[in-house]
């Protein structure tokens, strides 16, 4: 199956599901193997996301794969339909250990992803921003490949939940390991895993950012909510 991508400047890109089913189980297994190596002490590493330790991070990775609509639906009401409350209530009251959680992470698959709504890019772009979230706190930043780290961005800039003008206006991005960049303007370069955590409005992940407008976006980034 291909479909298209719209552009944030109304252009297509033709992706097909088995690209992005490729994509996915490269960086899945590539994200089991980083896991394989951790320690105990690692596994308790504050992760990007303020108040979740890695391993909280990795429970909520299999939330979308294990998480049936019916218990989704009122798991959400009894967080006041507060989702981010909901997915960190979800996340902390898992017991599994980081091996369980490493093995299960491993047999995850895009037809698994079971978020009503949700785009065929959802499974990548979930799992590279959040693998992130884990890697950079961990010394392993960096590691998502170009490839899905370019269509992850493209999803990032120009889909349903794309990134706003108040971090993008004015200023050109430009990724340093793969032929993606947005915008016009003072240019913020950057790896694309710095790139996808940055525009996620991870405060730390954006401080390695480089140009001329790297300094003005992450002044944005302290006038908005963030992580």
């Amino acid at each position: 199956m291909t479909f298209l991508m719209t552009t944030r400047f109304g252009g297509q890109l033709a992706v097909t599901t088995t690209g992005v089913e490729t994509l996915y189980a490269a960086e899945r297994d590539r994200f089991a193997e980083d896991l394989a190596g951790l320690d105990d002490a690692s596994w308790q590493t504050p992760s990007l996301c303020h108040g979740w330790t890695v391993r909280d991070l990795c429970a909520h990775l299999l939330m979308p794969y294990e998480l049936g609509f019916g218990s989704f639906i009122v798991g959400l009401a009894q967080a006041r339909f507060n989702f981010d409350e909901f997915a960190y209530r979800w996340a902390r009251t898992d017991r599994r250990t980081g091996a369980e959680l490493t093995r299960l992470i491993a047999k995850t698959n895009v037809a698994g992803f079971a978020v009503p709504g949700a785009g065929e890019l959802a499974p990548l772009a979930h799992l590279a921003i959040h693998s992130g979230d884990v890697r950079r706190p961990l010394g392993l930043a960096g590691r998502i490949s170009p490839e899905a780290g370019w269509m992850v961005l493209n999803e990032l800039t120009s889909g349903r939940h794309s990134v706003g003008d108040d971090l993008l206006r004015g200023l050109r991005f430009q990724a340093t390991d793969t032929d993606w960049s947005l915008g016009g303007g003072p240019e913020v370069s950057g790896d694309v895993a710095t790139l996808l955590s940055a525009l996620n409005r991870r405060r730390t992940a954006a401080a390695d950012l480089a140009g001329a407008g790297a300094d003005e976006f992450r002044s944005r980034l302290g006038r908005v909510s963030g992580r």
